[in-house]
């Protein structure tokens, strides 16, 4: 009888430890960590945007806006793996997830990384740059992914007349690409991809067709990697003066810095029917020559609404174009042995003249899209593009979104 009350006692401490255990392993999972932070320059103390942070080895994670901050939850699964902040030209900060929680605001200083270039560095001759680029095309099919996938990307767009907010649109939206980085045309790789609008939130209602449009498939563009109509281009590679513009760093990988400008614009090495200066940064890896980022400023005369590419009639423009200027950058992450596009920004300016009375206005465009998941496994085909959105709030789906999963 003793021995039977023992066993019985042993049995009941060992389900209520298997109890706890699972408990234990339930609240893990259901925990949701949130981490918001600032990162900053150690020399001058100025907010870093477009940085990437977050979870190593996995997709989660987010890009800080323009004041340097950032904020994204992260399943509690992962309190023990380590988060990692790092922007081309500085110093790569780590730490674990479990020691950042609890901080209101992770401030996170890095240290810029420049070294010096050689005399024979600096005065590069332009075909040394011109074998450096052509390599890291050579090296696309080995370093970024080349089958089917999706990516779930955050979008938002904000468009300013006369200096005043009046159309913002967030959205969630899933892209299709049939064939990775497979490099092509323009009008290839624009039948080759297709997108969704998951969620919408807006502060505006579409009262046209205009208004319900979107910039996606100008960011979409900007995947310079992707398409040819661009820097990237191995036929067009001679139009461009280049120079080394410094040899820096990126989570402690050593990286080209070499700037271009274009001496001949047109559509085929710019994506921009009406383009007259084109120039730009590309980050090359020296390691894998991979391409890790680009910054691109583009001076038009013209735009089309329908698209950079298109042609417009001037006769039917109610308003007469005096200024077009438009920054894009875009920046590559690697995940799981390849590359993908991690972050794209997009900023236009306009300064017009109504024909009939003079009057002057002025339109800027700020456009986002930041890759949430990636999906290589089974990937959903999306045929179409979504050009028109007009989809219902939904509140329940806006109060979880920010958890950026990493695609298990």
């Amino acid at each position: 009888m003793q021995k039977f009350k023992l066993l019985l006692v042993m049995l009941c401490a060992f389900s209520l430890v298997g109890f706890a255990q699972e408990n234990e392993t339930k609240d893990e999972k259901s925990e949701i960590i949130r981490i918001v932070g600032k990162l900053s320059n150690k020399q001058n103390n100025e907010p870093i945007p477009f940085a990437n942070v977050g979870v190593i080895g996995s997709y989660i994670g987010a890009a800080s806006n323009l004041d340097g901050i950032f904020e994204f939850k992260i399943p509690g699964k992962y309190r023990e793996r380590m988060i990692q902040a790092s922007a081309v030209g500085f110093s790569t900060y780590t730490a674990k997830v479990a020691d950042c929680i609890g901080v209101d605001t992770l401030e996170i200083v890095l240290t810029p990384k420049n070294y010096n270039i050689g005399e024979v560095e600096i005065m590069a001759e332009s075909l040394v740059l011109q074998k450096r680029i052509k390599t890291a095309l050579e090296r696309i099919p080995d370093n970024y992914l080349q089958t089917p996938f999706n990516y779930d990307v955050y979008y938002r767009s904000e468009k300013f007349e006369n200096k005043e907010l009046n159309r913002l649109r967030e959205a969630a939206v899933r892209i299709y690409d049939d064939k990775g980085y497979q490099r092509a045309d323009a009008y290839q790789v624009f039948k080759e991809r297709g997108y969704k609008f998951l969620q919408v939130r807006k502060n505006f209602e579409p009262a046209s067709l205009a208004d319900g449009s979107t910039f996606l498939d100008e960011l979409l563009e900007m995947d310079i990697v992707r398409s040819r109509g661009n820097v990237l281009n191995g036929n067009h590679i001679s139009f461009y003066d280049l120079k080394l513009d410094q040899i820096t760093e990126y989570e402690n990988d050593s990286i080209w810095v070499i700037s271009y400008k274009s001496k001949r614009p047109m559509l085929s090495n710019t994506g921009d029917y009406y383009a007259k200066s084109y120039s730009g940064k590309l980050y090359i890896k020296t390691k894998d020559y991979a391409v890790i980022k680009n910054e691109t400023h583009v001076v038009a005369t013209n735009y089309s609404p329908q698209g950079r590419s298109f042609y417009v009639n001037e006769n039917r423009q109610d308003w007469k174009p005096l200024k077009i200027e438009y920054d894009f950058s875009v920046t590559y992450k690697q995940h799981s042995g390849r590359y993908y596009l991690s972050y794209v920004t997009y900023k236009r300016h306009h300064e017009l003249k109504e024909k009939e009375t003079d009057i002057p206005k002025s339109i800027d465009i700020n456009t986002e899209m930041l890759i949430t998941k990636i999906n290589t496994e089974n990937p959903e085909v999306i045929e179409k593009r979504a050009y028109y959105e007009n989809m219902p709030y939904d509140k329940k789906f806006w109060e979880s979104y920010n958890i950026i999963f990493d695609g298990e």
